[in-house]
């Protein structure tokens, strides 16, 4: 069975993210953040897991359960309290138990990420095993594993503005940039990226801001079979061709990229690009 594997990585660069929304004027020299991320890396880990949230994360979990018994009436009723209540009535409980998961609305989007980085995962090392990324390069499996990603949406796409507009909350916008790192360093981690140095933040920021655009782009695609997004998508990694960037290069791009993809949560599906 799949498990996710314990990096230390993400936090770093979701407050990265987080900072990139201030003037680059007013923050602390990157550098600086790269050494704590090499030291929080070479940090024993914490003696005191908060065991009962890591057992609500478990596939066998009631949280998962309850998720997985909303999201069939998510198309239909959106990433909303009555989805939730929906889904609680479809296990025999009653409609309050959709406080299984916490924080209502907010929280179905949070485990459902959660749960499509631990199916991601599991996806990658299937092809991972088979001979069908033998002989990629990294920016190939980077691609590759990206197109995946995107792929997984699908079915929820024409809905996902929806989630959006819960994730651009002020309260949620840590969680949500969280999740986009989590999903940049999944891809380029499983592609063999194990740079140690600044080309650690450009590449997994840079990414993260094509992600995010072609989710947005995903939203209002009409092609067949989404071909116009995964056109997008390549088009945006030919593009940025993840280069090594300057200090002051990376301020930049997070600062746009970040207030770009905050931005774009706001639209809730209004065409931004």
């Amino acid at each position: 069975m799949s498990t996710l594997r314990l990096l230390p990585s993400v936090r770093p660069l979701a407050s990265v993210l987080r900072h990139a929304l201030r003037p680059c004027s007013r923050q602390p020299g990157v550098m600086n953040v790269t050494r704590r991320y090499m030291s929080e890396n070479n940090s024993a880990p914490s003696p005191t897991p908060e065991t009962k949230k890591q057992d609500n994360d478990k596939p066998s979990s009631p949280v998962h359960a309850m998720l997985k018994a909303t999201l069939p009436f998510v198309n239909e009723h959106g990433w909303s309290m009555d989805s939730l209540m929906l889904g609680a009535q479809s296990l025999g409980y009653p409609s309050v138990a959709h406080g299984l998961i916490a924080d209502g609305e907010s929280g179905l989007v949070d485990e459902f990420l959660k749960d499509y980085r631990r199916q991601f995962i599991a996806l990658i090392e299937e092809k991972l095993a088979s001979d069908e990324v033998k002989g990629l390069s990294i920016d190939g499996k980077v691609q590759l594993f990206t197109a995946m990603r995107i792929q997984m949406m699908q079915p929820f796409i024409k809905r996902w503005p929806d989630a959006l507009a819960v994730m651009a909350r002020p309260s949620n916008i840590p969680m949500s940039l969280k999740h986009l790192g989590d999903i940049a360093d999944d891809i380029w981690y499983y592609a063999g990226d194990r740079s140690p140095d600044m080309n650690w933040y450009t590449k997994r920021a840079s990414l993260a801001t094509i992600y995010s655009a072609t989710e947005l782009y995903m939203t209002q695609d009409v092609s067949t079979n989404y071909t116009e997004t995964y056109r997008f998508l390549n088009r945006r990694l030919d593009q940025a061709k993840l280069v090594d960037a300057s200090a002051r290069q990376l301020c930049t791009m997070l600062a746009f990229g970040a207030r770009s993809f905050v931005g774009a949560l706001s639209t809730r599906g209004n065409r931004v690009l």
